[in-house]
């Protein structure tokens, strides 16, 4: 559990060891010391102090907020915690968050614009990573009620006295705004924590309906903006789309981006660029790619099942169609730049027809084409990923045949 030495921690592991004494558990303690108050060092001993008094042992972390500092002292705090608690060997980490935590965190999040999952505020359950799990069993009980069952107890805890400064967002709703609101709407922190719950729900809802329009809509990666959804679900599973390649975009850029998807021309090659990601459009499909595309140089190479260069790797996998490995192995090798006026002949009867016209017919994205390399076996052309193999450098019957796949990156 996390054990900051403050009320709502101190009656969290009151509780636990009471719990532990009738059905064992493993429970141990972390503080995080953030060396923000010249009292962090008799707060950090108070939390061992008290943890060991009731038999949990409890370990320090002294953190750095210098890493995380462009998102404020709270955020900067926030994160280092968080960092922490993702570090930890448990199997769940619970940490004493309770109502009125709630309401700010609905009313905050509500400030700063945010949507329904910005409503949904704090979870009671959710997974931090694949081995820790983050539990507030105290979301439904109010500070006062806390406060109340410590001075019933005898509980003693740590005042942070950071937590009058309201300079500080959070803090200036509950030191200023919470108490006028109460004045006219007793029961407003109860009545905002409902409003987390409502949100919930209907994100998860619509968490459910983007589940399942994603798997009509992205293939191998590509979102295919042909599946006739409404401009509703195309928005809702665009932000899911998105949220699994982990890009998180402000409402102006998300805007930006369905002008891009639904409204550029047909023949257009848009792209928004998104830090160091891009995600382009080309005829029906949206593909993320990184923002600055590698510079692919000439290189002549010996073979390799797996041929690593800066801008990418050069995978080449036994298939019915492809090259006869003795040849791979003993030609002269090489990797090419495109230059214009290409051609390849895919079948022994039929054309040699140009890069540009296969790479057309294909639909492979023009920032692929310039990406990708081309296969030259002494001194021709022999292959191209994702277009083919020459009919001059095919293998024949009974011979081992490897093709290439590009893997950018």
């Amino acid at each position: 559990m996390g054990l900051s030495g403050g009320l709502d921690s101190i009656v969290l592991l009151h509780l636990l060891a009471a719990l532990r004494q009738r059905r064992p558990f493993m429970l141990r303690a972390i503080h995080v010391h953030h060396g923000l108050s010249a009292h962090a060092d008799e707060w950090a001993q108070f939390a061992v102090d008290r943890a060991a008094s009731l038999g949990v042992a409890c370990h320090i972390e002294r953190v750095s907020l210098a890493p995380f500092l462009k998102q404020g002292i709270e955020g900067a705090a926030r994160e280092a915690r968080y960092e922490v608690f993702a570090r930890q060997a448990c199997d769940v980490l619970l940490l004493a968050q309770h109502r009125d935590d709630q309401a700010e965190t609905v009313l905050l999040n509500l400030l700063r614009g945010s949507g329904l999952r910005g409503l949904a505020a704090m979870p009671e359950y959710r997974c931090l990573n694949e081995q820790v799990g983050i539990l507030r069993p105290l979301l439904d009980i109010s500070r006062a009620e806390l406060a109340k069952y410590a001075a019933e107890q005898g509980l003693a805890w740590v005042e942070d006295e950071s937590n009058l400064d309201s300079r500080y967002d959070r803090n200036f709703l509950r030191n200023e705004i919470f108490p006028a609101l109460r004045t006219v709407w007793p029961s407003a922190n109860a009545t905002l924590a409902r409003v987390a719950e409502h949100a919930a729900e209907a994100d998860e809802l619509l968490q459910e309906l983007a589940t399942a329009d994603f798997a009509l809509c992205v293939k191998e990666g590509v979102f295919d903006l042909s599946v006739d959804l409404s401009l509703l679900r195309l928005r809702n599973v665009l932000r899911f789309w998105l949220t699994q390649q982990g890009l998180q975009l402000d409402a102006r850029a998300f805007e930006e981006l369905i002008r891009i998807a639904l409204f550029a021309a047909i023949d257009a090659q848009p792209a928004l660029v998104w830090r160091d990601r891009a995600i382009r459009r080309y005829r029906q499909g949206l593909y993320i790619t990184a923002a600055r595309q590698a510079v692919f140089t000439d290189v002549p190479m010996s073979w390799q099942s797996e041929m690593r260069l800066a801008s990418g790797v050069l995978a080449w996998r036994e298939a019915a169609v492809g090259i006869d490995i003795n040849r791979l192995q003993q030609g002269r090798l090489e990797l090419r730049n495109r230059m214009g006026g290409e051609s390849l002949r895919l079948r022994a009867d039929g054309p040699r027809r140009s890069l540009k016209q296969l790479y057309q017919e294909a639909a492979v994205p023009p920032w692929l084409r310039l990406n990708t390399p081309l296969v030259y076996l002494d001194g021709a052309l022999a292959a191209v990923p994702g277009l083919g193999i020459d009919a001059a450098f095919r293998a024949g019957d009974g011979q081992q045949a490897f093709a290439p796949h590009w893997l950018s990156g």
